[in-house]
């Protein structure tokens, strides 16, 4: 005997299974007569080579500053980190996201490099999933 006393939902649809074309991560709803939504982000190779591009421009500007200021060497660390990660962003996106927080909090000490580590913030942000 039913629990509830209403007619069986109608499916919203010709399809109430999972359809996938191309890749899927994440939860799935299976369920008949679920619905999910998800987001796909399409990174594009020139969207990576501007994110590279504005990296090696700051590693040049602290190069310049090396041994003037104690930010510097800790700056090109935080960058040396990052670089690597920019083939596999959505791998940690949080660890990313705090590694580029600290490199723009380092470099605003740093006089004259302030934008060029929001320009890496922003360009290495653009790739991550959910930006």
């Amino acid at each position: 005997m039913p629990i509830r006393r209403q007619p069986d939902p109608i499916p919203n649809g010709p399809n109430f299974g999972i359809v996938n074309n191309g890749h899927m991560s994440g939860p799935a709803q299976a369920a008949p007569f679920s619905q999910n939504a998800t987001q796909t982000n399409n990174i594009t190779n020139e969207a990576a080579e501007r994110a590279r591009e504005s990296i090696d421009d700051l590693r040049r500007r602290l190069e310049e500053l090396r041994g003037r200021y104690p930010e510097v060497d800790a700056a090109l660390r935080d960058l040396g980190m990052i670089a690597p990660r920019l083939d596999e962003p959505e791998r940690d996106p949080a660890t990313l996201r705090y590694m580029l927080q600290n490199l723009v909090e380092r470099c605003g000490g740093i006089p004259g490099v302030l934008a060029a580590a929001q320009l890496v913030q922003s360009t290495v942000m653009a790739l991550l999933p959910g930006s």
